[in-house]
């Protein structure tokens, strides 16, 4: 650890009010966890002219994408980003799964933005419903059989490392949510709503194996558990039940707010929260330059079920479904309507999603982006 060193104005402390005429910078390694400093700079970092280059923000309305297995039974989310660790993926189901899948690949993170449904697995069956996470290790066979009339949208990531819940440190057993919270499958549940036998009389698991599909067939449903028990499980945690960490003079830095961690990456849920109080406390989170991570947030809408308003609600002129990606090494922060207003509650849940190596991009994701969207990234807006 460094000594800290002060140079010029600056504040008694960090995430303060700032001196006069300034604009204040957050320089971090690992994210907010590293080795830090706070320049105070006599204009925001993001008040660019343009940016070019792969290292520009880049934005895409998630819940507008068009998935394959929205009218394909048999086709699997649609893949917008990826790298060697991580794939961030989006499903519009309608119909339920025709086989069960199994990812030897990786760990598997369902988000539903909407709809409900049942997911049935090798451990019994677990229902879920909006802005609910499905977690499924490596290996677990399982078919997604929706509910209701439509697709419901649903945000998948893909993990070569295990999904794991961060160690919570000061933190204690209850934050930022009771483990017991968590619901595995139960087995008692009762037959699923929907069978997956074929026209053949066969059932069918879809095995992907480095990249490839391959197809088990068998002459009875193969979800025929009797009995389990272990520690490795399926399970749903609601976002409901996340308690979010606050602060009265202090903006809590996002790995607060971790929710799963696989691997150097980490996946964040931000839950609708009072903001800072004192008179003295930033309410905006600070410019920074993520240096180690690429940063994708989302913005998921309200807790609540109801049409919403503009500001993050799921009316028409809703954001809910907005995707932001920032590339390490990139600038960003709020912009200056952001930055101007004290606004008292975080009214929405935000998921962010940070991968240590950077993220490509693929024809679906190009096909259906925003147009310059490090536009509307800047302080400018």
């Amino acid at each position: 650890m460094f000594a800290k060193h002060v140079q010029g104005r600056t504040p008694r402390q960090a995430h303060t009010t700032v001196p006069d005429g300034t604009f204040e910078e957050h320089h971090a390694r690992q994210g907010f966890e590293g080795e830090v400093s706070q320049l105070y700079r006599a204009h925001p970092t993001t008040d660019w002219l343009r940016v070019e280059g792969p290292a520009r923000p880049r934005g895409i309305r998630l819940t507008d994408v068009p998935a394959a297995d929205e009218h394909d039974e048999r086709a699997l989310p649609t893949v917008l980003m990826r790298n060697d660790d991580i794939t961030i993926a989006v499903s519009r189901r309608t119909a339920p799964m025709p086989y069960y899948f199994r990812n030897a690949d990786a760990d598997t993170l369902l988000l539903t933005q909407s709809g409900h449904g049942t997911l049935v697995t090798d451990y019994g069956v677990l229902p879920y419903g909006p802005l609910e996470y499905l977690v499924l290790p490596k290996g677990t066979d399982y078919r997604v059989v929706p509910a209701g009339d439509g697709p419901q949208v649903t945000y998948v990531v893909e993990t070569r490392d295990p999904i794991v819940l961060p160690e919570r440190g000061p933190l204690g057993h209850f934050l930022p949510f009771d483990r017991g919270v968590l619901e595995v499958p139960r087995l008692d549940a009762g037959p699923p709503p929907h069978s997956a036998e074929n026209a053949d009389g066969e059932w069918e698991v879809l095995v992907k194996r480095d990249g490839e599909l391959s197809s088990i067939f068998y002459a009875f449903d193969p979800a025929d558990v009797q009995g389990w028990t272990g520690t490795l499980a399926p399970f749903r945690l609601r976002l409901a039940d996340i308690r979010p960490v606050t602060s009265e003079r202090l903006d809590v830095p996002p790995m607060a707010h971790a929710t799963f961690q696989a691997g150097a990456n980490w996946i964040v849920t931000m839950a609708p929260r009072p903001t800072q109080t004192a008179e003295d406390a930033e309410r905006a989170q600070p410019f920074h330059r993520n240096v180690d991570y690429d940063e994708v947030i989302v913005r998921l809408g309200p807790p609540d079920d109801g049409l919403g308003t503009p500001d993050g609600g799921r009316g028409p002129e809703s954001t809910t479904g907005l995707a932001s990606v920032t590339p390490g090494g990139m600038n960003h922060g709020p912009d200056r309507a952001r930055l101007a207003a004290r606004s008292d509650r975080l009214p929405v849940y935000i998921w962010n999603i940070d991968t240590a190596r950077p993220l490509r991009y693929t024809d679906a994701f190009t096909a259906h982006e925003i147009p310059d969207f490090a536009r509307s990234q800047s302080y400018r807006g």
